[in-house]
């Protein structure tokens, strides 16, 4: 295990599934434990429940994780017992996304890939800003699963892989994608990300997502180093059940934020996005951006310029906490990452128009 401290907390662990997850709960056992009241303060602007209340409710999530992804609940297991909590507070650590994800707001992060002619040496890049309330405990893991690939994630602690890097070569990023009646009792997005980066190559990774029965809409990029890019959608109605779309780069180039851009999915995104109605600008803005460096693209372009980008501040790429506007909208972007498969590197960085970018390798 190393740990490093600039410019989020740096862990490393390998083992078994149950190994790696008591090495995480004895290692942060205090940052993990500070997760449960920062997800309770975030979700109390949304919900009158009590903290037991929503535990509770994500305890449903339990059955449908342990058979999606029997290994990554042990890792849930050793986090618990690492961190003398219970699973059921481990597991409340996963699903509080799906908890929020039902509210009348959600985060609004923009993420991107683009390979081939649209590159300047041709390799794929992928990454996002990923926009969510201010002093997120943000840390970067690197994993080694016995049997398993090794992988780059910027997470939670306590967190299973949120985005990331795989030793498969490619990387996989996400955005929620709003929808009036969003949630059900599925499997937790967390484990579907985990899950993404085990597997070989880029199909299995789409296969990992639309078998999944998710318990929420979600939207995953995932961009392998022999340009391979995909988008899969994710409408996870609580009255329709899981659907799943496909979106492909426009020559070589590929942007998401928080809306619906598979035809046939549009009509079961209800919301009328009177939350986030920047979704669209941010997406257009992204492949706007882009497109201005066809054929030149390079991670400091994205790093130096199209990630800083605040057009339509504070609602823009560069997104700013906008103390003016509803509470459950007042986010900043709190980190942005740039990821080169075939390298196996990852830049990140907490508020990219103000501090540098750290490299990470797998």
């Amino acid at each position: 295990m190393k740990k490093v401290h600039e410019p989020f907390p740096f862990y490393e662990f390998s083992g078994t599934e149950r190994e790696i997850g008591r090495q995480i709960g004895e290692e942060m056992r205090e940052q993990v434990k500070s997760v449960i009241p920062y997800w309770y303060d975030v979700l109390s602007t949304i919900f009158p429940d009590k903290l037991e209340d929503m535990i509770a409710v994500c305890k449903k999530f339990e059955a449908p994780a342990k058979e999606y992804a029997p290994e990554l609940w042990d890792q849930i297991v050793g986090i618990a017992e690492g961190a003398n909590m219970t699973t059921d507070e481990i597991l409340f650590i996963q699903g509080g996304w799906e908890l929020d994800s039902c509210g009348p707001a959600a985060f609004g992060c923009t993420d991107f890939a683009c390979s081939g002619q649209a590159t300047k040496d041709g390799k794929t890049i992928v990454g996002q800003n990923f926009d969510w309330y201010p002093n997120a405990p943000t840390i970067v893991e690197r994993i080694h699963p016995k049997g398993k690939p090794s992988y780059l994630t910027v997470t939670w602690p306590g967190h299973l892989a949120q985005v990331g890097l795989s030793e498969s070569g490619f990387g996989m990023f996400i955005n929620l994608l709003l929808t009036k009646d969003n949630g059900r009792v599925g499997v937790p997005y967390a484990f579907i990300c985990n899950k993404i980066l085990y597997q070989k190559n880029v199909p299995d990774a789409i296969r990992a997502v639309t078998q999944s029965n998710a318990a929420s809409s979600f939207d995953y990029t995932i961009a392998g180093k022999d340009g391979e890019i995909v988008n899969v959608e994710v409408s996870a109605s609580s009255t329709r059940g899981v659907k799943c779309g496909i979106v492909l780069p426009d020559r070589d180039i590929l942007a998401h934020s928080n809306h619906y851009l598979t035809h046939y999915l549009q009509p079961y995104c209800e919301n009328d996005q009177s939350s986030f109605p920047d979704s669209w600008l941010r997406e257009y803005r992204m492949r706007q951006l882009m497109e201005n460096h066809r054929g030149e693209l390079t991670p400091e372009i994205f790093m130096n310029e199209i990630l800083q980008d605040h057009r339509g501040y504070p609602d823009s790429i560069c997104r700013h906490c906008d103390l003016t506007g509803p509470i459950g909208e007042q986010f900043d972007t709190v980190f942005s990452c740039v990821g080169i498969p075939e390298d196996g590197k990852l830049y990140t960085v907490n508020n990219p128009c103000e501090n540098p970018y750290k490299l990470y390798t797998l």
